[in-house]
């Protein structure tokens, strides 16, 4: 898996390119954890070159979510297509990220967070 990162505006983007699967999700956690470790409180994840995502990689993408939560970091996802916005949607994971259709939109989000329901 090759993973690309931007970085800009007080945000990181990363963009995974490939599988995320049982092989792969090694590389992407180390990812999401290096940032969140350097202090970064702005993530989006930009999924359109990921072209399959298995039960692992699904488990990969909650622990990048909760990960950031519990240090205070917000993660966004961008360009979900296809077949893993499908996946996505099954699981009832669309209904936990924030999902963006473009990476403007994403950045633009953290100007104005989506308000949280406190239970």
């Amino acid at each position: 898996m090759k993973i690309a990162e931007y970085v800009g505006n007080n945000i990181v983007i990363i963009e995974p390119h490939g599988r995320l699967t049982m092989e792969t999700i090694h590389y992407f956690r180390r990812a999401i954890a290096r940032r969140i470790d350097q202090g970064w409180s702005r993530l989006i994840l930009d999924l359109q070159n990921i072209d399959y995502i298995d039960s692992a990689g699904l488990g990969a993408l909650v622990y990048a979510y909760t990960s950031c939560r519990t240090r205070g970091t917000r993660l966004v996802l961008v360009r979900v297509f296809g077949k893993n916005r499908e996946l996505l949607k099954v699981t009832k994971l669309l209904t936990v990220f924030d999902v963006y259709e473009t990476t403007l939109e994403a950045e633009r989000s953290f100007a104005h967070p989506p308000e949280t329901t406190v239970m």
